[in-house]
């Protein structure tokens, strides 16, 4: 009964990252297609004035190829302006997809202490009680993110002898050494 549970649980958040990810690119299809109609308004804009082109004599320039010289700076100028554009689009659809799934609370160094006591605790059970105390159901890369912070602030508290550590890889196990106690 508790495999099916489990599988369940596990079918659940795969189907929610599967749905976020579509998300995400739906985000950037619609971001590249806004940066397509710019391109293409500012390119059919100025197709009539390529046409003309200087084919005259050299040296003599009527009025109709001096008006599509200025044209085609300008056209540059706009054309460059709708590269950006389109750069920015994209950046922004990214940004949004990132941002869609929430960002994580500050954890500083007082947060991590707080997790820990003079029982000894390895880095999961540290990490799941770091989630509880958020208060947040992390997705795949909130949790990443989590657990970069979490081995950052250990070995940093372990290294300034604030805590202290026993055993290694993943039998490591944290602690509070005797006299001080975690900052409740």
């Amino acid at each position: 009964m508790q495999s099916l549970t489990s599988a369940k649980e596990a079918i659940k958040a795969e189907l929610a990252h599967v749905r976020q990810g579509a998300e995400y690119y739906m985000n950037l299809a619609n971001a590249l297609e806004e940066a397509l109609e710019k391109l293409e308004s500012v390119e059919g804009s100025g197709d009539d004035d390529r046409k003309g082109g200087q084919r005259g004599r050299r040296g003599t320039r009527s009025a109709k190829t001096a008006s599509s010289s200025t044209g085609a700076s300008k056209r540059t100028v706009a054309a460059r302006a709708g590269r950006g554009a389109a750069k920015q689009a994209a950046k922004g659809a990214g940004r949004a997809a990132k941002s869609a799934g929430g960002r994580l609370p500050k954890t500083g160094m007082d947060f991590w202490m707080k997790l820990l006591s003079q029982e000894p605790k390895s880095a999961g059970d540290i990490l799941n009680a770091a989630i509880s105390q958020l208060g947040l159901q992390p997705d795949g890369d909130q949790k990443k993110k989590l657990v970069q912070r979490q081995t950052y602030a250990l070995n940093t508290l372990v290294k300034e002898n604030k805590i202290g550590d026993e055993g290694s890889r993943r039998t490591r196990r944290f602690f509070v050494r005797g006299g001080e106690q975690a900052r409740q």
